[in-house]
């Protein structure tokens, strides 16, 4: 993993800041314990097998990525599958089984999972690895507040996303939304969102 600072780029935040990238994997643990609006968090929630599940939709940019984080998620208790283009047919349709049955509220999934699949209770998209191009991440993000509903997307933004920031603070604007102010920050490889 390169040493490249990661920062937190929240549509819904007051407060974007650097995450270091050896922080990143707290900070989307943070992420996910943070009250949901209604005040319950995702961990709480699936303890209490409420069926208000918040569920949270992780995207990585590799299949290697994806399987690190959903054992990572796994080993610190967190009730997470995957999902991309090496699992099997059966594997694929047991997680997203898993997942809609809020069995497993936490999706980790490469870009396959992003077209295609109408999962209507999804709160909250992580790009946990930003995507290269805009249309890839709009695809994501509308993976999230389906049907009426209200959803969230958070990004997690480095150097190698900068090449769709333009597009990306366009479509912020044209959506009527806060764009996020960019500050230089000497001596890093990236910009504070």
């Amino acid at each position: 993993m390169s040493q490249d600072r990661w920062i937190a780029l929240c549509h819904h935040c007051s407060d974007p800041r650097y995450v270091e990238d050896t922080d990143k994997y707290k900070d989307l643990r943070r992420l996910l314990e943070d009250q949901s609006e209604e005040g319950l968090t995702l961990v709480s929630q699936h303890r209490r097998r409420s069926r208000e599940v918040v569920v949270e939709r992780i995207f990585v940019e590799t299949k290697r990525r994806a399987d690190e984080l959903e054992h990572i998620l796994c080993r610190d208790r967190y009730p997470a599958t995957s999902i991309h283009g090496d699992r099997t047919q059966a594997e694929r349709e047991e997680a997203l089984r898993d997942f809609k049955m809020g069995a497993r509220p936490i999706l980790v999934a490469t870009d396959v999972a992003a077209r295609g699949l109408d999962i209507s209770h999804v709160n909250h998209v992580i790009n946990y690895d930003l995507p290269h191009n805009i249309d890839d991440y709009v695809h994501r993000i509308g993976r999230t507040g389906r049907v009426g509903n209200l959803g969230t997307a958070t990004s997690f933004v480095n150097e190698s996303g900068r090449p769709i920031l333009r597009d990306l603070w366009a479509l912020l604007e044209e959506n009527e939304q806060e764009v996020p102010e960019l500050v230089h920050v000497p001596h890093a490889r990236c910009y504070i969102i």
